[in-house]
């Protein structure tokens, strides 16, 4: 089990069986790839000698019916010399459509219905209505084909059921013989079509196969060699991995392993060399690194010392430097005070100067708005009056209207009395009649074209109305509004006042602060002489500590290098011990 797990896991393993799956799936694309196209050539050509069939019959069937014109035959006989002559002989009831010349391979035999989906042409169900309203709607289907204005459209594709109760697809080409009432066309079962696909499906997959076992073997015999010689560099890598350091001499080569093999031995040269140089050169730094170590603590010694006399003088001379820096610091704090009501002072100046301008543009927008609203005003009051007139101008076109409507009520009267007068003339009033008649039509459209009118205008004064009523609310709008236009531009007025007076004051205000600011400045000076002096005091005795304390840990840094090159050394005596130079 091991060793056939250890082979799955091999390079050579790997390889062999990537070629074998892309050789198989490359023939399972170019087989699937053929029989498709295959498949899709057959039916097409199987449609194709269907559609030929099915013409023939066309053929035969319009001979026969020309022999029923000319009364060379009845028509019940020529339709069952059709029957014989594209579904063969009969013999107790079915026909042998195998006989006939209008038969598709075993199973396709031609068949027709009239236009009550009844079976005239059949092989062994002549005269059969549909059995059920599955069959009702595949023979409504291929009636429909064979009536069918384009190609395509008389081919239709069903499912039929067999005896089993399983379904097959049935691809039927159909053509309807209008002197007969018939639609004729053939049915055959789809799989005829491409059922010698079958013995091309084993052909390709024996020839896979085959392939597959020829890839195989090649692949092996050409690359057993390498793989030998590629399991000697691994063998070779594990045994140096394993502490055994010796010089490798692996057969080289051209190609990408016989390089490999080329490096590995230069290799394992090279390591053999260095394991060998580090082993005497680990020995020499063991005792550096003892003597340095020595050193390095009496330096250590002397040092620390010196380091804590500087740090006594360093205390007195901070402590005073840390008063001078609080007081600075307080000062600091009150200069940015300062500096801070100074902005705030600036910011209220620059916002009251932006309120002023404001301030001003709105009240020049309550002017415009002033004038504005005058002009509106003005202008419904001119809407009003205009309104007005065309109001008086819709009443005289009712005027109008009614006269018009009288005319026609008249006219209508007299085209009624010309009506009756022609008609007791008799014959020879007709024409006049047929005028009156016309006229009296004429005033009716008339009289119906005013009613509109009528209807319009009154829609129209209703309009007005309401127009008027909405100028008239406009306009005690506009009123009001130049009232509250008055009141805010008077608001304004004052806010305008207001603001000055603000500004005034802020400017007196920033005045003071500016002498404050002076006199802090003048004391900063002063307090940051005194504190410059003792930051040099201390910045010298601290540089001195500073000092003192790097060659401190210099010296500490030194000592602990010297300790951990011995350790470093120690360790890595240990790891040379697990390598064998051979």
């Amino acid at each position: 089990m091991n060793k056939f797990k250890k082979a799955l896991q091999s390079v050579s393993t790997k390889l062999m069986l990537m070629v074998i799956s892309i050789i198989l799936i490359i023939g399972a694309l170019i087989g699937a790839g053929g029989y498709y196209i295959a498949r899709g050539q057959l039916i097409e050509a199987g449609q194709r000698d269907l559609k030929s069939i099915v013409d023939g019959s066309i053929a035969v069937l319009t001979i026969l019916d020309q022999q029923v014109r000319t009364g060379e035959l009845s028509l019940t006989e020529a339709q069952d010399q059709a029957r014989f002559m594209v579904n063969g002989p009969e013999t107790d009831g079915t026909f042998d459509f195998l006989q006939s010349n209008f038969s598709y391979k075993q199973e396709g035999y031609l068949l027709a219905y009239d236009s009550d989906y009844v079976l005239q042409v059949h092989p062994s169900r002549l005269g059969q209505a549909p059995r059920d309203e599955q069959n009702r709607q595949n023979r409504a289907m291929m009636i429909d084909a064979g009536k069918a204005e384009t190609l395509t459209d008389h081919y239709v594709i069903y499912s039929d059921q067999q005896e089993d109760g399983s379904y097959r697809d049935k691809v039927a080409y159909m053509q309807h013989f209008d002197p007969w009432d018939w639609s004729i066309g053939m049915a055959v079962f789809q799989d005829e079509f491409y059922e010698e696909l079958h013995t091309l499906s084993i052909f390709i997959a024996t020839v896979t196969f085959a392939l597959v076992i020829l890839s195989g073997l090649v692949f092996y015999l050409l690359t057993r060699r390498k793989i030998k010689l590629l399991k000697a560099v691994t063998s070779a890598a594990n045994q140096i991995s394993q502490g055994h350091i010796y010089e490798t001499n692996l057969a080289e080569d051209a190609d990408e392993i016989g390089q490999l093999s080329t490096a590995f031995n230069k290799m394992s040269q090279q390591l053999k060399a260095l394991v060998t140089n580090v082993q005497h050169t680990s020995t020499q730094l063991l005792d550096s690194a003892t003597d340095l170590s020595a050193i390095s603590e009496e330096s250590a010694a002397s040092s620390e010392e010196v380091g804590q006399a500087m740090n006594e003088i360093a205390g007195g001379t901070q402590d005073q430097a840390n008063d001078l820096e609080d007081v600075n610091t307080r000062v600091e704090s009150l200069t940015q005070a300062l500096d801070a009501m100074f902005n705030y002072h600036q910011q209220m100046n620059a916002m009251a100067q932006k309120t002023a301008t404001a301030s001003q543009d709105g009240s020049n927008i309550i002017n415009k708005l002033q004038r504005s609203n005058a002009q509106s005003l003005s202008a419904n009051e001119e809407i009003s009056h205009d309104i007005g007139g065309l109001s008086h101008k819709v009443e005289e076109i009712t005027k109008v209207i009614e006269t018009i409507e009288n005319i026609a009520e008249e006219t209508n009267l007299l085209a009624l009395n010309a009506s009756i007068e022609a008609a007791r003339a008799g014959e020879h009033g007709r024409g006049f009649s047929v005028v009156a008649e016309e006229i009296r039509k004429l005033a009716e459209q008339s009289k119906s074209a005013t009613h509109h009118v009528h209807d319009v205008v009154a829609a129209i004064i209703n309009e007005t109305s309401k127009t008027v009523k909405t100028v008239e609310s406009t306009m005690h709008t506009t009123k009001a509004l130049d009232a509250d236009v008055i009141e805010t531009k008077d608001r304004f007025d004052q806010l305008s006042h207001s603001i000055e007076a603000i500004v005034e004051t802020l400017t007196a205000s920033q005045q003071e602060m500016n002498q404050i600011k002076e006199h802090n400045q003048e004391m900063r000076v002063a307090i940051e002489g005194a504190s410059s002096v003792a930051e040099e005091t201390a910045a010298s005795v601290e540089e001195i500590t500073s000092t003192v304390d790097e060659q401190v840990r210099v010296i500490d840094n030194v000592a602990k290098s010297a300790e951990q090159l011995t350790q470093l050394n120690q360790e890595l005596t240990q790891l040379l011990q697990a390598y064998h130079v051979e």
